[in-house]
């Protein structure tokens, strides 16, 4: 793989352990400060932004320069996240992280949008998997890094953390992305709103799988804020073992978007889609079916392997199967829909008095089974190739 894309994927996942840290230390702050429904504002601030304004954004990044935009972009993330360091009220430190988002829709779609004329065709799959993997990391070495820096220092030192890490991943794009990829990755000067859920939906493969992965992305919202609950009753309490179980799907992650990248799977596209939702329904299903700390672990790693392998073969089917000119679009219109998907799991997952946290786990992993089940009949109906050809 050339270094130049290695440098892209090492600063990208820099910034994704920067993120971490500001969210975390902004629902810490909001812990800390007592402040009711400070997560829930969080979380609502990183998700509706996105959600609201990605078609125009990605509109954006496939009429201009995708280089240009992501170097803007992430300057500007850094410029919001810097002024979130330096000033004292909670709810204005998030709406300066709300417009950081809407900036980062730019630069994860022209990101996306870049990779695979830096890494090159042949490697691209391989890249995918390396990035995927590496984020999975991150997720393991963020949280805890941010509990100890804000016990240390305190928030604004994660939002400045967090405001280096974009001008980090600037300076790598700079170095990573010669100005002349602009003719290779194309552009499109008349993109329309709706270009990029036309190009997701007229896909082969990822059409008949995006109701799949909305499913995927639902049940393990669902299951995040239920299995809070639900996994905290099996271990009495225990947050040790209970941070362990959460560790272990991201644990499982690693290989399974390791694998996704060979060379003889990571064309397969179908197949890691396919296989990956089921082994995340799989698990999340069994979870809730068999309440045994000591049964959850190789669950959860089954569950994590499935979820690797689905986001890279999705990478790499939006990477082979999309126009290129149109990659921003879709891939800012596909955040926009997991945002959505997430933000509606959240809710479902909420505890109530009607349905038990243990079975809204069990209906967390009935859900991609079922819509896994609906999209085989749908390959069957259409007759859809399953893998691209091999690239030259």
């Amino acid at each position: 793989m050339p270094v130049a894309a290695q440098v892209l994927i090492a600063g990208t996942l820099f910034s994704r352990v920067g993120d971490t840290l500001a969210s975390l230390g902004l629902v810490l702050n909001a812990a800390d400060r007592d402040l009711r429904f400070g997560v829930t504002e969080v979380m609502l601030a990183e998700l509706v932004p996105t959600v609201l304004a990605a078609p125009l954004i990605g509109s954006v990044v496939d009429r201009f320069s995708a280089r240009t935009v992501c170097v803007w972009a992430l300057l500007t993330q850094s410029l919001f996240l810097g002024a979130a360091t330096v000033v004292g009220g909670f709810h204005v430190k998030v709406a300066l992280i709300a417009l950081s988002s809407l900036a980062g829709v730019a630069s994860v779609a022209a990101g996306f949008k870049m990779l695979p004329a830096v890494a090159g065709d042949r490697h691209t799959g391989r890249a995918n998997s390396l990035l995927m993997a590496g984020m999975s990391v991150a997720g393991l070495v963020g949280p805890a890094l941010a509990g100890f820096l804000n016990s240390q220092w305190g928030t604004g030192v994660l939002l400045g953390v967090d405001a280096a890490s974009f001008l980090v991943l600037a300076g790598c794009t700079l170095w990573a992305v010669p100005s002349s990829v602009d003719v290779v990755i194309g552009r499109r000067p008349a993109t329309k709103l709706g270009d990029g859920f036309r190009a997701l939906r007229d896909a082969p493969v990822v059409g008949t799988l995006m109701p799949a992965l909305a499913a995927a992305m639902l049940a393990t919202s669902i299951e995040n804020v239920a299995g809070v609950f639900y996994l905290r009753d099996i271990v009495n309490g225990n947050d040790t073992v209970f941070g362990l179980m959460l560790a272990t799907w991201a644990l499982g992650s690693v290989p399974g978007a390791l694998l996704a990248g060979r060379a003889r799977w990571s064309e397969r596209h179908a197949l890691l889609i396919v296989g990956g939702v089921s082994g995340i329904g799989l698990g999340l299903l069994l979870t809730g079916l068999i309440p045994v700390a000591a049964v959850i672990f190789p669950l959860f790693l089954v569950a994590g392997f499935g979820n690797g392998a689905c986001n890279v073969g999705l990478r790499n089917a939006v990477h082979s199967r999309v126009p290129a000119e149109v990659h921003g679009s879709a891939w800012a219109c596909f955040q926009a829909l997991s945002r959505s998907c997430i933000g509606l799991g959240y809710l479902l997952g909420t505890p109530n008095s009607l349905v038990s946290s243990q079975s809204q786990v069990i209906v967390s992993g009935v859900i991609p089974l079922a819509a896994m089940a609906w999209a085989g009949l749908a390959f069957v109906r259409r007759g859809e190739p399953t893998v691209t050809e091999p690239s030259a």
